[in-house]
């Protein structure tokens, strides 16, 4: 059996193609650089949703399915450069950021001209109810921007508070992306549904594991310095977890979060705690859920997701 990359590998040429007719180098500063960013890689995982739902609708519609797996890379492309300005990040995929190289107007502009692309090419699709779900998903987004940035610093958020804003960062874009090629493509509601269920449990544990090798990864592979979102203020789970079970951390974390102090020792602190290991069965505990949501998906489209699925749960080995 092909992997999902073969499986789909002809259908990612059309996607790329696509991007890069939209988003041809004109010598204008945030046209090259939305270009370069696209050119730096990435893992697609977004159209790669869209593709595989798309594939068990009817294949005569596919041409807007492509479409629609182009709109979504170009959206998560807009959400990385804005999410670079909120983190004050100077890497991305190995590369100086927009924000750092050319300032804050830049990153907006071309993080604005990303969405304005995508939103340009989405519109060829003729589907009330995929038009309805991208609107609102990017309204959400949004919200979800302002969100983190209104917890940044904030010792005293909730698990709830986290939850909230990994779903809008990351689970809601992948449901979006099931969505839209299940509706490009016609599939009928219940399968639609049960690739939905997936796709947020998928989302959730993604962005938990991602959260959890800011702490335990690798820079090379991360593309960003180990404990950006510490020091920038984002308390991920394990952080939360550890702080509602020791006071002194709770209190190190406070004084963090008002004059800078403790970093270092509150990161050693976290390392050596059971902080991490309890976060990453938390994110099991989506994969499984996310498996038995397909379990009863058509073949082969089943047995890539369930790669998929298995592929995170190992990703921080």
């Amino acid at each position: 059996m092909k992997t999902v990359k073969e499986y789909l590998s002809s259908d990612f040429e059309k996607i790329n193609t696509l991007i890069k007719k939209n988003l041809a180098p004109n010598n204008v500063l945030v046209n090259n650089k939305s270009y370069e960013l696209f050119m730096s890689g990435g893992k697609k995982i977004r159209p790669t949703f869209t593709l595989l739902a798309g594939k068990l609708g009817d294949p005569n519609r596919f041409e807007d399915v492509l479409k629609a797996g182009a709109s979504l890379e170009l959206i998560h492309m807009a959400s990385l450069v804005h999410d670079d300005i909120i983190d004050n990040s100077k890497m991305r995929r190995g590369k100086t950021t927009v924000y750092y190289e050319h300032g804050y107007l830049q990153a907006i502009n071309t993080g604005n001209y990303l969405l304005s692309t995508s939103i340009s090419l989405v519109s060829t699709i003729k589907h009330k109810e995929l038009h309805r779900s991208f609107s609102e998903t990017i309204r959400d987004l949004v919200d979800g921007e302002l969100f983190q940035l209104d917890q940044q610093f904030n010792a005293h958020q909730t698990l709830d508070d986290y939850y909230r804003k990994i779903y809008r960062k990351t689970a809601l874009l992948i449901e979006l992306s099931i969505k839209m090629g299940g509706y490009a493509s016609g599939l009928s509601s219940h399968t639609l549904n049960h690739l939905i269920e997936y796709g947020y449990h998928i989302g959730m544990s993604f962005q938990i594991i991602d959260d959890c090798l800011d702490f335990i990864g690798d820079e090379k592979n991360l593309g960003k310095p180990k404990f950006s979102d510490m020091e920038n203020g984002h308390y991920t789970l394990p952080v939360l977890l550890h702080r509602n079970r020791d006071a002194s951390f709770r209190d190190r974390l406070e004084a963090f979060s008002k004059d800078g102090e403790y970093l270092e020792g509150l990161i050693e602190t976290l390392l050596a705690s059971d902080a991490i290991e309890q976060s990453l069965s938390i994110s099991s505990q989506h994969i499984e859920k996310a498996r038995e949501a397909i379990r009863n998906i058509d073949s082969p489209i089943r047995e890539y997701l369930m790669e998929i699925a298995e592929k995170l749960a190992n990703r921080p080995n």
